[in-house]
């Protein structure tokens, strides 16, 4: 017997081998294609968080050390705020005027400190690059005359406002003197 000689790979099996290697290509890029869009929305969730944080932060520190909060109405959300705080300047203690407003998308939130004198005043801006949804400060008196803020911060993904993020939080104003019994200070 003689050994059949060998046959090459017909159209058919060409086909069958290039179709199957299509799908394995198409199923590897929409897991990579997956992976990175979650990636990207894992990103971008946790840069509102860090931003929004951020501004919070600073939005508490500055409130706790107000002193005067005339310029706001009780009980009215309002979206900028304006308070004196003391700091210390030089040594000294001093007043300076902090102001808190939208900056329009996607600039986010503007914070002004005034430290009067002629003093030129100085700019930051939070959440740069995102939209703010909301922003609210409403001042809450309370029983006893004490004084604080409700704040509501809420963040997305610019231009569409995704990945939504909000903090709520209530902060009292502590060096205040109507708040100063409710801490236990002593006055003369």
């Amino acid at each position: 017997m003689s050994p059949r000689p060998r046959r090459g790979l017909t159209l058919a099996e060409i086909a069958v081998s290039v179709l199957l290697g299509a799908i394995v290509l198409l199923a590897a890029s929409r897991m990579l294609s997956s992976g990175m869009r979650t990636s990207t929305k894992g990103s971008a969730h946790l840069t509102n968080v860090q931003a929004t944080s951020l501004l919070m932060s600073q939005i508490e520190e500055d409130l706790q050390r107000a002193v005067d909060v005339s310029f706001v109405a009780p009980g009215v959300p309002e979206s900028s705020v304006k308070f004196v705080i003391l700091e210390d300047q030089d040594g000294r203690v001093a007043t300076s005027a902090i102001i808190y407003e939208r900056a329009g998308d996607p600039q986010g939130i503007k914070r002004t400190r005034d430290p009067g004198g002629g003093a030129a005043p100085e700019v930051h801006a939070f959440c740069r690059g995102l939209k703010v949804l909301d922003c609210s400060f409403t001042r809450l008196d309370l029983e006893d005359q004490r004084i604080g803020f409700k704040v509501l911060l809420k963040t997305g993904t610019y231009p569409t406002g995704s990945e939504e993020f909000a903090l709520e939080r209530f902060i009292l104003c502590r060096n205040h003197a109507s708040n100063s019994q409710s801490l236990g200070w002593q006055t003369p």
